[in-house]
């Protein structure tokens, strides 16, 4: 099912429903992750409990429970006016389009700040040489990881990658999946292939790629 409306909230990018399509989705048992229901002024994420710490939502059996934004900077964040409209009654044009995607990356860029309780991979003196400089390079980054969550190809390969790296009895990393990881971590790695110093049979010219480039 494809839905036009996002917010990002709490660094994830969400899906805006309404209360039809959430019971919809109830009825089929095909929810989604990381959805909130539009109503009134305000957006509600959907949780399988009550919460009555955060602006929510909650199917009770034959009825969805609300807890409302009571304080002004949770009736701000939990606007509709921050809401981004990809449906086809907002967008007209190609520009529109274009400037939708930029407002979807200003919102997803707030989120990707420097924290003071910032990831911190373990470092492993059994840490193969690309592993261990992966981890240096996140760990420089400064961030909240979860707030990168939605830039992995799905929440099973951020969840295991992350278990991966924080695991201090794993030593080694797949190209693959490190790959995948300074990718989703919005970071460049180039792999260079050159001769090495009194080389046999020497290549005698310099080989550059970028790994984390589009597939």
């Amino acid at each position: 099912m494809y839905i036009a409306k996002k917010i990002v909230l709490n660094n994830k990018t969400m899906t805006v429903i309404t209360e039809d399509e959430l019971w919809r989705m109830y009825d089929t048992k095909n929810m989604m992750d990381d959805v909130c229901v539009e109503k009134g002024e305000y957006v509600y994420p959907v949780y399988s409990q009550y919460r009555q710490d955060v602006p929510s939502a909650c199917v009770n059996g034959a009825m969805i429970i609300y807890n409302h934004p009571t304080t002004e900077e949770d009736k701000a964040e939990y606007s509709i006016s921050r809401i981004i409209d990809f449906s086809s009654n907002n967008i007209k044009s190609f520009a529109d389009h274009i400037k939708m995607v930029d407002a979807m990356k200003t919102e997803q860029s707030v989120g990707l700040s420097t924290l003071n309780n910032a990831l911190t991979l373990p470092a492993n003196d059994y840490d193969t040489p690309e592993l261990k400089v992966i981890k240096e390079a996140i760990n420089a980054k400064r961030i909240d990881a979860d707030a990168y969550k939605d830039k992995f190809p799905s929440n099973s390969d951020f969840n295991n990658d992350m278990r991966a790296l924080k695991n201090t009895s794993n030593h080694t990393i797949s190209f693959f999946k490190a790959k995948r990881i300074l990718k989703s971590f919005d970071i460049e790695a180039e792999l260079i292939i050159r001769d090495q110093e009194g080389a046999t049979n020497p290549i005698g010219k310099e080989f550059k790629i970028i790994l984390t480039e589009e597939d």
